[in-house]
């Protein structure tokens, strides 16, 4: 029988684009509010993720034997849902023997002290990283064998994604655009990302993974690569800027070390791409 997969957040960005790829599975996804997307063979579920009765009676219809966590945004009030909605999910998995993948992020750390193992320790030093760092403790307490999978900047080479659109809309308005040069991050395109996380769900790996691309890119490699990709020529708004003269708070290097994942998934490469030329390849 088919493994039957949830998917939290299935209308976000990673969470959609693993609905689309789980062919193998029998899916399912969750939204927060009323559903206003559809995909075919895709089930969705009403569900707020903190709320322990709606989570009692989406797992007794959905009866997943995996769930992927992609749900709770590090915008607004999404940050204040991390951490509840991250237990309960734990809570819940740990009781009922479900296979539990929680996505964090290289911003549990502070940015000093790169390239970053699973073994590193967490420092924080913005709200979205707190969260995330104390869900995953969390986590860790309430289900030992889940799989907390830490992942950077998510990018999409087919469709731009939210900030790719601003970046190219701000190129038509010449709207100045400021791209750090300070702020390393290991990129990884969201296609091949929702690969590594169904195969992940075939398989028992509790603890800490670190999924992120094959290179470190700086904002604003990633940012002039991806206009060039998407045929974006008339650039001159675009400058480079940096994250002191920003006056925001914000790791600077986040280089993470994936070679764990990689030997696990025998993987040698989480990207079929140059991610500095944004090409993609024949094999993808």
């Amino acid at each position: 029988m088919a493994t039957r997969l949830l998917v939290t957040g299935g209308a976000g960005f990673l969470g959609n684009h693993l609905l689309r790829q789980a062919k193998n599975f029998v899916a399912a996804g969750t939204l927060h509010h009323t559903p206003s997307t559809s995909l075919p063979g895709v089930t969705f579920h009403v569900c707020d993720l903190q709320n322990p009765e709606e989570m009692r009676i989406l797992l007794g219809r959905a009866r997943p034997n995996v769930i992927i966590h992609t749900a709770c945004s590090e915008q607004g009030k999404g940050i204040e849902a991390i951490v509840p909605a991250a237990g309960l999910l734990a809570m819940q998995t740990a009781e009922r023997g479900i296979r539990f993948i929680h996505l964090s992020t290289d911003q549990v750390f502070d940015g000093t002290s790169a390239p970053y193992t699973e073994e590193s320790p967490t420092n924080p030093i913005n709200p979205y990283g707190h969260a995330k760092a104390q869900a995953e403790e969390l986590i860790r307490s309430l289900n030992p064998q889940a799989t907390i999978v830490r992942t950077s900047l998510l990018y999409d080479l087919r469709t731009p994604d939210r900030q790719t659109t601003r970046l190219i809309e701000s190129t038509k308005t010449g709207e100045l655009y400021r791209l750090f040069v300070d702020e390393l991050r290991c990129p990884i395109w969201v296609k091949n990302f929702a690969e590594v996380l169904l195969e992940l769900a075939t398989k028992d790996v509790p603890g800490i993974l670190h999924l992120g691309g094959p290179e470190s890119l700086n904002r604003w490699e990633l940012g002039m690569g991806l206009l060039q990709h998407f045929g974006v020529t008339q650039t001159s708004n675009i400058q480079k800027g940096t994250i002191e003269e920003s006056g925001l708070v914000r790791p600077k290097n986040l280089t993470m070390d994936s070679s764990r994942a990689e030997r696990i998934l025998q993987k040698p490469r989480f990207s079929l791409h140059d991610a500095r030329k944004m090409t993609i390849t024949s094999e993808s």
